[in-house]
């Protein structure tokens, strides 16, 4: 009568439980249906296993305050539990050694919340501990406790438990499956409105943090906060950007959710990063801060893994008007230094608000994507990238640009104040450019060459300025030289050179100083190094000897045998400049060796 008695408790509590699809309900009614199903328990606890962070968790409870006992993350293998969990086997605790033995390996911090959500440190007198298996895997663990003395479980307290523990791991997958798909369908409705309605970045943060009650960030693939939720939000993020640059910067780079904990400001917190990518592209992280004692809910994970591509078609799509407003831009730059400068001109500069001013000069960048050895594609997928990254440093700029993109090149104009002289110009552009080549080389390992062409005061004259920023990348590109930015002033005369076949360079410079380097290797003399001080001093002998270190005496006695090396009575006028032009197409094809 006793087993008839048990096994309609049974029936009864399956039938509850598969009476609802609501997982929180699931699990309440499971938890308390153990007791009726389970003669003597006065006390149980159900675990549940999150893969992502190898714990479990405390879900749902009787006997116990839920308030500290939810703060429990467990080890697989600690505790009754635990060990139930790695075994995937149901467990008898006879006795009250058993079950102190039982617990004897959990954590100083899981003792201290057992013992707070008890009330007192108290091990059961007897307990049983039974694996949730699903597929296979083991998702949990249910554990009944006895806290009355002579009273112990028993193997058919194991095998009925172990009964309702099969039925209760039906339930609860098909709860959970229930409970994602309702969550995720509601966060990705309530986003989806927010984006139809043409609500921005900004707007569909707050929409999530509203309906997660949560805060909030995102972050570009730059460490930029590009939306946060509110000013407690803001200020975790610059805080995360400021102290835990490297953790930001690992997540960011990951394809899948990461989890970290962070002492921010005040206090310490569990922050869940959720990465926001294309096919293609990865556009930064979704980041999501939540209180130290509290884990995101797996619902909660999981519907908002799913709602990320929203936010990934939303910064796609400001990308897109950034790229729009700059194509057109683009047509009228090309125009600008490809046709003449006429009314024409003027007509397309005002659709973009781009009126010639007297207190503005303009100055071409040129770009040139330097050898990537990588397929077709790759370099397509890492222009884009770049391209953002681009956009993204000219955004921030306090003057007009005009940007025109052509495969692996592309040709900048700046405007700038006619306050600044030549060289503050091309310091700030530098420095801008230096920042750019170092973040492509770091995020995308593209090597980038800039050309400054010269600065001009008149639109028409913009021509000059791109056809110096080309020769100044057609130089680095000609040279084994490590720079990277070369501004047209530092061209120079080297310029003259670029069009001119390397054979006739060299023949020209054998033919003016050839003898004197043939001297220098013969005799192991510095003759060809005595002529260029000598020559970029304006000959003035006391001077090239303080820069060589030598007695003035010996500049003479060197003038001398160059002289007759070269058979000629002076060094000045046409020979001076024949000799100094010998010299730089020299240092030009050294360059280039």
């Amino acid at each position: 009568m006793e087993n008839e008695k048990r096994l309609m408790s049974l029936i009864n509590a399956v039938k509850v439980l598969n009476s609802t699809r609501d997982l929180d309900e699931v699990l309440h009614q499971l938890i308390k249906e153990v007791l009726n199903v389970i003669e003597g328990a006065n006390a149980s606890v159900l675990f549940l296993y999150d893969k992502r962070i190898d714990k479990l968790y405390a879900k749902s409870a009787i006997g116990f305050n839920m308030d500290y006992l939810k703060q429990i993350l467990m080890d697989p293998g600690e505790g009754m539990s635990g060990r139930t969990f790695l075994s995937k086997k149901g467990k008898i605790f006879s006795s009250k050694s058993d079950t102190t033995s039982g617990m004897s390996n959990i954590s100083d911090e899981t003792k201290r919340l057992y013992t707070k959500a008890m009330g007192a440190m108290e091990y059961p007198m007897s307990a049983i501990s039974v694996p949730l298996i699903s597929k296979g895997e083991c998702i949990g663990v249910l554990t009944v406790d006895i806290y009355k003395e002579k009273v112990q479980f028993d193997e058919t307290d194991l095998r009925l438990l172990e009964t309702f523990g099969v039925q209760a791991s039906i339930a609860i997958e098909n709860a959970t499956l229930f409970s994602q798909n309702e969550r995720t369908k509601r966060i990705h409705e309530e986003l989806s409105k927010v984006s139809l309605s043409k609500g921005g970045l900004s707007d569909i943060t707050e929409a999530l943090a509203g309906l997660l009650n949560k805060r909030v960030v995102v972050f570009n693939e730059f460490m930029d906060p590009m939306a946060v939720s509110d000013q407690d939000a803001k200020a975790l993020s610059n805080e995360v950007v400021e102290k835990h640059p490297m953790t930001l910067t690992e997540a960011i780079k990951q394809h899948s959710i990461s989890h970290y904990r962070m002492a921010l400001l005040n206090g310490n917190y569990q922050v869940y990063f959720f990465p926001i990518q294309t096919d293609k592209l990865n556009l930064g992280v979704l980041t999501i801060f939540v209180d130290d004692q509290y884990e995101l809910d797996p619902l909660d994970r999981f519907a908002v893994e799913q709602a990320s591509t929203i936010f990934a078609m939303e910064m796609n799509r400001r990308d897109r008007l950034i790229a729009d407003d700059f194509s057109y831009s683009g047509y009228v730059l090309e125009q600008l230094i490809h046709s003449p400068y006429e009314e024409l001109s003027s007509n397309y500069l005002a659709k973009i608000n781009f009126p010639e001013k007297e207190n503005h000069q303009y100055v071409i960048a040129h770009l040139y994507m330097k050898d990537p050895l990588v397929s077709f594609q790759e370099v397509s997928e890492k222009k884009q990238q770049f391209f953002r990254l681009l956009c993204r440093e000219i955004s921030r700029l306090p003057y007009k640009t005009l940007i025109h993109d052509h495969n692996m090149e592309i040709t900048m104009m700046f405007t700038m104040s006619s306050m600044l002289n030549e060289e503050q110009v091309f310091n700030q552009l530098t420095e801008l450019f230096e920042k750019i080549i170092k973040l492509s080389n770091e995020y995308y390992q593209l090597s980038i060459l800039v050309g400054l062409g010269q600065v001009v005061d008149k639109l028409k004259r913009i021509r000059l300025s791109y056809r110096d920023a080309k020769r100044c990348v057609q130089f680095l590109q000609s040279t084994n030289q490590e720079e990277t930015i070369l501004t047209y002033p530092k061209l120079g005369s080297y310029r003259l050179f670029l069009k001119t076949d390397r054979s006739e360079l060299k023949e020209y410079v054998d033919s003016v100083i050839g003898t004197i380097i043939a001297h220098d290797q013969t005799h192991d003399t510095e003759l060809l190094k005595t002529l260029k001080v000598y020559l970029e001093s304006n000959q003035n002998m006391t001077e090239s000897a303080k820069a060589l270190f030598v007695h003035t005496n010996t500049i003479k006695y060197r003038l001398k045998s160059i002289k007759e090396i070269l058979k000629v009575d002076k060094v000045n006028g046409r020979k001076a400049f024949e000799l100094q032009l010998g010299l730089y197409i020299l240092e030009y094809l050294g360059m280039k060796d």
